[in-house]
């Protein structure tokens, strides 16, 4: 079952904020207090990419081995300098804010990763030329260069993309142009954590959760509604029967009572990352029909006794 969360860049600050107060992890510190919420050394590439140096000013700088070695002699100490490469970093941010939404979008709608990684890639050569619209002859020069590079105007096509790249994955990357590293040295890993969910770049926050127990008719039918908190825009559920043949569920949490007895049943969420994320078990009894309409009745008036 395809489940889809939507919502914008500031509902999802407003989260993030409230988890940082509420549910910090331990990241490195700058000299200055800053503390990330999380921790950019968790990123797969940025944990390659950067250092934590509790000198510079966001308490991360480029390593000299990493993709980022151009800039680790760069002064990371230097709040001015540090403060115009941010300016720069957030202006690249906004010129493809019209990807993010794309992402968004395709996410929501099921799309696969091929499918977005065609789109992206295409758009991110429409947002190259439509920087030079006040420029018509630098848009002519990028145009002859394209021609001359990759034998069309408008720039690289999807397919040689994947050519290079290997994969629909690293072609989506590549358009995006993400570098969590230089996020996290500039003060915006946070800022711009929903990508690298979006990407599947990183787990996505969650908790899952189930009734702690139900009852369910034999032959008859109950349906788990699983409580789902998450920063992630898109994932997929699934339930799990620990014994099927007294209970089985479906992909809608639909338990049915097939056999008289009890059993576990669990919510599975999987973000992006491909990250499992599960609930405590639900006890599903099943019982008799009239057993289980006395244990109600029951029920019923042990509570109006008890008012």
């Amino acid at each position: 079952m395809n489940v889809i969360r939507t919502g914008s860049k500031k509902c999802l600050a407003v989260v993030l904020l409230l988890s940082f107060i509420f549910f910090a992890d331990v990241t490195a510190f700058a000299a200055n207090g800053f503390q990330y919420q999380h921790d950019p050394l968790a990123h797969p590439a940025a944990g390659r990419d950067i250092m934590a140096d509790e000198n510079a000013v966001y308490g991360y700088r480029p390593t000299a081995t990493g993709s980022l070695a151009l800039y680790a002699d760069a002064d990371w100490t230097d709040p001015e300098v540090v403060a115009q490469g941010r300016v720069d970093r957030i202006a690249y941010h906004e010129s493809v804010e019209s990807m993010y939404e794309m992402l968004r979008e395709m996410r929501e709608q099921g799309k696969s990763t091929e499918e977005i990684a065609r789109a992206v890639s295409t758009r991110r050569n429409e947002i190259r030329l439509e920087a030079y619209a006040d420029d018509p002859e630098g848009l002519a020069a990028l145009k002859e260069r394209n021609l001359e590079k990759y034998g069309h105007e408008e720039g690289p096509l999807p397919d040689e993309l994947y050519e290079k790249y290997g994969s629909w994955e690293r072609v989506m990357e590549k358009s995006f142009s993400t570098n969590a590293g230089m996020d996290a040295c500039l003060g915006l890993y946070d800022d711009y954590y929903f990508l690298y969910v979006a990407l599947g770049d990183v787990p996505a926050d969650m908790t899952v959760a189930l009734p702690e127990a139900v009852d369910c008719g034999y032959h008859k039918t109950v349906t788990l509604t699983p409580s789902i908190g998450t920063n992630a825009i898109s994932y997929t559920v699934r339930f799990e029967s620990e014994d099927p043949a007294v209970a089985a569920v479906d992909e809608n949490g639909t338990v049915t009572g097939l056999k008289w007895g009890e059993t576990d049943v669990r919510c599975i969420v999987t973000d992006a990352s491909g990250c499992e994320h599960s609930s405590e078990p639900c006890r599903v009894s099943v019982r008799s029909n009239l057993l289980l309409w006395l244990t109600r009745l029951i029920a019923f008036f042990k509570n109006l006794f008890m008012c």
